[in-house]
């Protein structure tokens, strides 16, 4: 049996490739076919796909289309669905550098293969978002990250604006005879045979508010991604912890013990497994509590009382204390800010 069959990647994100290859006038009934996908299934939203099948229609399309810049075909297909609740948790952040942030954390609910695929490399002069995908244990196809790179262009526009363009492309793949299809897509200089697949960006970009931004929105989108990587996933101890502290920090029932037997585990088998994925129990509350206040607070409709509750606060002065920890001012310092 294929060690890699388990990897699965979202049938909206397939919808696209499909939809791509039917743009050539191709029919790509035909491809899913030759791959061994069931081309019904993209009727149904949160169906999934095998990776390893995936990674075969990939490569039967570009081959058939004759197109190696097929990837960036497949990107303007894309639709706020395509990414499940994480493309509108993108479009409501606050700003790009927090959508960026999301997407890194919550990837695998495209493709469960690319997990650790994208990270940031931030300084104070440069912000990078790379895609590597070295080490994974199925190895995405250069057209695939093609795809990815464009999908992540489409979303900053979709969310900063048309205006929207990176400072400089780094792609790993030697120059194709299609180059000037990516520089006209990304409209900034496109550097072939690199050592990464990333966009570099201003920092002042990147941090700059959306207009789009929407604290309700990426409360509930967040929550929902959460919930369905648990599911997806029962081995993930970290987001099944997240999932149950998210959903009960209102009723002040987050001990460790509970939270531990809510997910049928021991509280020292609960410690055990978090230590194996790097985190604590106390530093998911802790974090969980940190970006949910951020957004709580950027909503106006809150008041400071009600956050501490919904935060699973005692009392509202341990909550103002927690938030001026974590972000150097009291919350109302800054609501104020945001508000002028």
């Amino acid at each position: 049996m294929d060690s890699n069959a388990h990897f699965s990647a979202l049938s909206s994100w397939i919808l696209c490739i499909a939809k791509a290859i039917d743009s050539y006038g191709l029919d790509s009934r035909e491809l899913f076919a030759r791959a061994g996908l069931d081309h019904f299934r993209l009727h149904d939203p949160v169906a999934r796909f095998s990776s390893p099948a995936v990674s075969r229609l990939w490569a039967l399309a570009a081959q058939a289309t004759g197109d190696p810049c097929f990837g960036l075909t497949v990107a303007k297909f894309w639709h706020p669905t395509t990414l499940h609740a994480l493309g509108y948790a993108w479009l409501a952040s606050n700003n790009l550098e927090e959508a960026f942030a999301r997407a890194v954390r919550y990837s695998r609910i495209v493709n469960t293969a690319a997990s650790g695929i994208l990270h940031v490399d931030k300084s104070a002069t440069s912000y990078g978002v790379v895609m590597d995908g070295a080490g994974l244990k199925l190895a995405p196809s250069q057209v695939s990250l093609d795809a990815a790179l464009a999908m992540l262009l489409v979303l900053c526009r979709a969310a900063y604006g048309p205006a929207f363009c990176p400072l400089r492309v780094t792609v790993q793949r030697p120059q194709p005879d299609c180059a000037e299809r990516f520089r006209e897509l990304f409209g900034a200089p496109v550097e072939f045979a690199q050592a990464a697949n990333a966009m570099w960006l201003d920092p002042a970009t990147v941090s700059e508010p959306l207009i789009t931004a929407n604290p309700e929105l990426v409360r509930i989108n967040d929550q929902i991604v959460t919930d369905y990587l648990a599911h997806l996933d029962r081995s993930d101890v970290t987001m099944q912890v997240r999932s149950r502290l998210i959903e009960r920090l209102p009723s002040g029932h987050v001990s460790e013990s509970e939270i531990a037997s809510s997910i049928n585990l021991s509280r020292r088998s609960l410690q055990r497994k978090l230590k194996e994925q790097g985190v604590s129990f106390a530093q998911l509350l802790e974090d969980s509590r940190r970006e949910l206040a951020l957004n709580y607070v950027r909503d106006s409709q809150h008041s400071f009382n009600e956050i501490a509750y919904l935060l699973g606060f005692a009392e509202p002065g341990n909550f103002s204390r927690a938030f001026k920890r974590w972000y150097g001012q009291s919350p109302s310092h800054y609501r104020q800010a945001l508000l002028s």
